[in-house]
């Protein structure tokens, strides 16, 4: 399509690399800063008229009844709502979380991301640090590699009897996370899972300092207050490798656009 017009909305440092990478001869690509969906960014909508329209990994809040001027755009998108859905179900869509290129090239900046983050938080060394991570998706597969190649001890704990067995098969003590044989107030936490799963029941088994890579929803189910420290990290790839992981979702839109 020639002289396309395309939006690029979101707070996170990446977005804004990635409307620069965008830009093309043929495309006009605006960058709009924000967390949320409201009547100004539906009045730039209508004035802009973007052909296309990309969105933050993390889902805008929506402080609008309806989305204006959108009803021919092509979405790409990261987490989505179920309101958000609902919006979209007549347009085309891309979810780029859903394209397993991009999903383990950002698993892998979160890792790294994560290791930036420890050091500056914790100033200690990686080397002989005891660590504990809930879940082994991709993100804690690429966590778990990166801290035994720097000389950490790694347990793993997950509810999944599939992820308990691969966690074992790649060599790390693995605890089914349901048994509660895994205290860890001597070492670090960190969650990867994708939900709501620390209520009171599991708050004596969780250390004070927690670190929380599944930002969305994240992993409390109790009030933030009972831990002494509670650490969320969400976008850490565009916090501290805001070019890269913008190469990264780039290039996955691209492939999109090409097929």
């Amino acid at each position: 399509m020639e002289n396309e017009k395309w939006l690029v909305i979101g707070e996170d440092s990446r977005l804004k690399e990635l409307a620069t990478m965008l830009r093309s001869p043929s495309r006009t690509v605006f960058y709009k800063r924000t967390t949320v969906w409201n009547e100004e960014l539906n009045k730039l909508v209508l004035e802009f008229q973007p052909n296309k329209i990309v969105l933050p990994i993390l889902p805008l809040k929506i402080e609008v009844e309806q989305l204006y001027g959108t009803s021919q755009v092509k979405f790409y998108t990261g987490r989505l709502t179920m309101h958000w859905k609902q919006l979209l179900e007549k347009n085309e869509t891309n979810c780029y979380l859903q394209q397993e290129s991009f999903i383990w090239q950002n698993a892998r900046l979160t890792a790294e991301g994560f290791i930036a983050t420890f050091y500056g938080l914790e100033q200690k060394c990686i080397y002989g640090q005891n660590f504990t991570i809930a879940g082994f998706g991709r993100i804690a597969k690429m966590l778990a590699s990166l801290l035994v190649k720097m000389g950490a001890n790694v347990h793993i704990v997950a509810r999944s009897v599939v992820q308990v067995s691969e966690a074992k098969a790649y060599g790390y003590k693995a605890t089914n996370l349901d048994d509660r044989k895994w205290s860890i107030h001597d070492g670090i936490f960190i969650n990867t899972i994708p939900a709501k799963w620390i209520t009171e029941s599991f708050q004596d088994y969780v250390p004070a300092v927690l670190y929380d890579l599944a930002s969305e929803p994240g992993c409390l189910d109790i009030d933030a207050d009972q831990l002494q420290t509670y650490v969320l990290l969400p976008s850490l790839p565009g916090k501290y490798f805001a070019h890269d992981a913008a190469e990264i979702l780039c290039k996955a839109i691209e492939e999109e656009e090409n097929c």
